[in-house]
């Protein structure tokens, strides 16, 4: 007797689930050592604070990474039904819009339910806005969640129960990040696809949580696999992406440094900053100079510019050395105008 194939539907959030499996292995080996350096540092606020995971609820235990300063579970779940709406306390806030499609398409992919965005809906809502939204204050005091005094700029609070879910961030990055929390609350599939009850609070304990993705040696990444970087760092909540590069960059004024095909060019990388920002992550450029500089030094324009004939260190004694370096920085800083 033959068993009956699992439907392409099935099959398709399956592979999602599986996708969104590999996502938080890899987030756990990325973030370990940034993550627990801080934590050791700081002492707990809460007992769970260095934990990424807090006591059985609905749907069973509950697992956020990385572990939010503060969080309770209640045991509640708000379920996803065909009434639920994402509601937006701004709807003119772009950045708000984008938080809340890409929450919202995320759980059609990995659940298989179709969200609605807008300003309406039922009695199903999740609110999504910052705390200067009176609304959003107001769904917060409601919810009996308290807003801490130190909550920074990038932090948020998120309470979810049987009646609703509100997101509540203390700037457009906070919201984000609230947002990219709600995604791991999200269990089942289908009409039984439901969000854990919790209350949160939480915020970075660094500025800047960066990774360092050397492009220089092996094929140079497209623009697609480094948007999915991107995306997986934001979903972590890291925002700075710092590009190593040797002569992986087609600069305009020494054409000849960069391998024809083999580099990204200054439109991939416009593209790429501003794909960056609206998952609030800012891209960074690492460019080697001085040293690491072989596959420029190995071409004869420029190899009176190296310490020893065809080396990989450019010499501090050729005036022209510092014309290229000058020319590397200059258009750098026109590609990337990050802080």
């Amino acid at each position: 007797m033959q068993t009956p194939s699992p439907s392409k539907p099935s099959v398709c959030r399956a592979n999602a689930r599986v996708a969104a499996t590999a996502r938080v292995l890899f987030a756990l080996c990325l973030l370990s050592a940034c993550f627990a350096n801080a934590a050791a540092q700081q002492p707990a606020q809460t007992t769970n604070q260095n934990t990424a995971t807090t006591g059985a609820g609905a749907g069973g235990v509950v697992q956020i990474i990385p572990a939010p300063k503060s969080l309770t579970a209640t045991g509640e779940s708000f379920r996803l039904t065909h009434d639920a709406w994402i509601v937006l306390a701004e709807p003119k806030s772009e950045d708000e819009r984008f938080a809340a499609q890409d929450f919202a398409d995320d759980v059609r992919e990995t659940a298989g339910v179709n969200l609605r965005v807008g300003t309406g809906g039922g009695k199903g809502q999740i609110l999504v806005g910052t705390l200067d939204s009176p609304r959003v204050r107001a769904a917060v005091e409601k919810a009996g969640v308290s807003v801490p005094q130190n909550l920074d700029e990038e932090g948020y609070l998120l309470a979810a129960s049987a009646n609703g879910v509100v997101v509540a961030g203390q700037s457009a990055a906070g919201t984000f990040y609230g947002l990219q929390t709600l995604k791991q609350l999200v269990r089942g599939e289908g009409e039984a696809a439901f969000v854990q009850g919790v209350k949160i609070a939480d915020w970075p304990s660094m500025r800047w949580r960066a990774l360092s993705d050397d492009i220089s040696r092996g094929p140079v990444p497209t623009v697609e696999y480094v948007k999915r970087q991107l995306r997986t760092e934001a979903m972590f909540k890291m925002n700075m992406h710092s590009l190593y590069m040797e002569h992986v960059l087609q600069y305009a004024s020494h054409p000849l440094i960069a391998p024809e095909g083999g580099a990204l060019t200054p439109a991939e990388i416009r593209e790429l900053v501003a794909y960056a920002r609206r998952y609030h992550v800012e891209l960074v450029p690492e460019q080697q100079t001085f040293g690491h500089m072989h596959k420029a030094l190995e071409l004869e324009e420029y190899n009176d510019l190296a310490e020893v004939p065809y080396g990989d260190v450019l010499s501090p004694q050729q005036e022209g050395t510092y014309k290229l370096v000058s020319d590397l920085y200059r258009e750098l800083d026109e590609l990337f105008p990050g802080k």
